[in-house]
This record gives structure tokens, sequence and C-alpha cells, in this order.
């Protein structure tokens, strides 16, 4: 009440002076009899007075929620500006929960994805320190353990980019496509080299994407080095490109392992490592899924076709920019 009272104080005696100054203009002119216009002062003080208490009883909840009283509003207030109050309440309310839950398993997942990571990239240092200690550190071995190493810690790095906000990480520009593809593969040149595999780049020089250039190869090198670790020795990776009136699209091909079509729907889920990854334990599960979420943020498709010991086509598909 002391709430409502302070904050509609000014309203109630601006009405007692409008009636004030009615009746005092009545009793000037002589229309009507003093005794009647105090008569009418005092009727119209006293309906102003109930409509403030009835207004007050309406809207008591928001009141009491508004002063402090109660943490809760209450659904009793049968005013529409309560009930509208009470909804968009409500409405931020869901919308800090759904926040908090996601930032919480955002949180999680960074947390469980440090912890793959790590024990992860034990596994190259464990590598290099049995060569050395072995007196067999040979320029392509380390060469091979080092990338594994790069590899790991750019999945981090932008892992850790992705979560901080991607839309503020971008810049959209044109890019030569075969430019950025032979970028991405001289990053991977030391495992190309030390599986024996070789790139096969069938790509335009004219041919023009609109993208983030270092976005557009974070996708393909983890593309490619999902290529080369499930290819055997011997066997190429053909990336090509093709092209409509409205798309540019790219493909990455490889005659490796293939993948499971039980893993196919799931691959791009966060931390699933599937049947191959188990099979040669050095999954995080995170490539791809990270690789799914860079491509949504730049609107491009990410399709994945597979056929088990056949090999694995991924495919990129831009969307043209019509002038």
């Amino acid at each position: 009440m002391a709430f409502y009272f302070k904050t509609h104080w000014r309203p109630f005696l601006a009405c007692l002076a409008i009636i004030s100054f009615v009746a005092v203009i009545i009793g000037l002119t002589d229309a009507l009899a003093w005794s009647l216009v105090l008569y009418f002062l005092g009727i119209s003080s006293f309906l102003f007075l109930l409509l403030f208490v009835y207004d007050y009883y309406t809207k008591r909840h928001l009141y009491r929620f508004l002063s402090g009283e109660t943490l809760t509003m209450l659904p009793g207030d049968s005013s529409p500006i309560s009930q509208q109050i009470q909804s968009q309440f409500e409405i931020l309310r869901k919308k800090e929960e759904k926040q908090f839950t996601l930032m919480t398993k955002r949180r999680e997942q960074q947390i469980t994805f440090m912890n793959l990571w790590v024990h992860q990239m034990k596994t190259p240092l464990s590598v290099l320190e049995m060569m050395a200690q072995n007196h067999q550190l040979s320029p392509t071995a380390v060469l091979t353990e080092t990338q594994r190493l790069k590899n790991g810690l750019n999945i981090a790095l932008n892992e850790a980019r992705l979560s901080t906000g991607f839309q503020a990480d971008f810049l959209l520009k044109q890019l030569s496509l075969k430019e950025v593809v032979t970028s991405a593969i001289n990053t991977q040149k030391s495992t190309f080299i030390q599986r024996n595999i070789y790139p096969v780049l069938t790509i335009s020089d004219d041919l023009i994407v609109i993208s983030d250039e270092k976005w557009l190869a974070f996708m393909i090198e983890q593309v490619l080095t999902n290529s080369l670790k499930y290819s055997h020795s011997g066997e190429k990776i053909e990336i090509t490109s093709s092209e409509t009136n409205e798309t540019v699209v790219l493909s990455i091909t490889d005659y490796g392992l293939g993948i499971p079509p039980s893993d196919l729907p799931r691959i791009k889920r966060a931390f699933f490592t599937g049947e191959n990854g188990r099979k040669f334990g050095e999954a995080t599960g995170m490539g791809l899924y990270l690789v799914n979420q860079v491509a949504e943020g730049l609107a491009i498709d990410f399709q994945i076709q597979s056929t088990p010991s056949l090999g694995t086509k991924v495919t990129f598909t831009f969307q043209k920019i019509k002038k």
C-alpha cells in the first residue's frame, strides 16, 4: 500500500484539485447553492478515492512485488497491465533459464573436450619422446607428430572461439577456392608424405566463393585430417569442384575405410567418435562437430556420404551472391 500511495499521490491530488476548481467555478457563477457545491465536492472526492482503492486492489500483488514485499508475482491481479507484466516476466524467466542451461551445457562440453584433448595430445608427445630416446628422430616422423599436435591445438583454439561467439570472429570476402584448398593441403603436406597418400586437385583457377578464409581453411583441413587418418597407404584423396548458376560445390573424396551406416547420422554430434574412432583411438569426436557449427554459421551446406570399405565423400555447397 505504501508503494502504491508513493507512486499515486500526485494523480490523486491532481484529481482533487480539478474537482475543487470546478466546484469553485460553479459556486461563483451562482448556478448552485454553496451547500450543493460542497456536497458535489465531497461525493466526487469519495468516488475518486474508491476508484484508487479499486485500482490498488486489482494490482495489489504487482505493487507488493515492486515494493520488495514478495519475490514472486501471484496470478491474482486481474488488471490487464498486471497480466501483461506477469506474462512478460514469465517469458524473461524462461529465457534466462534456457540461457543458463545452454551455458551450463557448454561449460560441461568444454571441460569434457579439454579432458579428451589433453589425453589425445599425450600420444604424439610420447611418440616423440620414445623416438628421441631411441635416437630415431627422422625429419618426416617428427613433422608427422608435430602436425598431429598442430591439428589438436587448432581444434582446441577454434572450439574456444566458437564458444565465445562465432559471429564476432569472421570476415566474409571473395576467395579463390583453389588457393584456400591448396593452402589447406600444404598444412597437411608432411602427413600426406608419411602416409604415402596423394592429393588430386581439380579446381578451376578462377572459381570464386564468398566466405571467411580462416574458417573455410579450418573446415577443409579438418576434413583432410579425417581422410588421411582413415585412408590406406598408396591411395589418393580427390578434391574437385563443380558449379551451377546458383551454387559452387567443393567435394573431398577418399577411398578409405568409410563410415558404417549406423554411425553416419550421428557423426556431426559433439564427442561422437564412432566405430572407426574407437578402433584407432585417436578421435576426440569434435572435428566434424566443429566443422558443422562453422558451416551453419557461414551458411554453407555440409554433407557427408560414405560406404564402408569404399570411402567417404564430403561436400561443401556455397550459395552464389548475385550482383
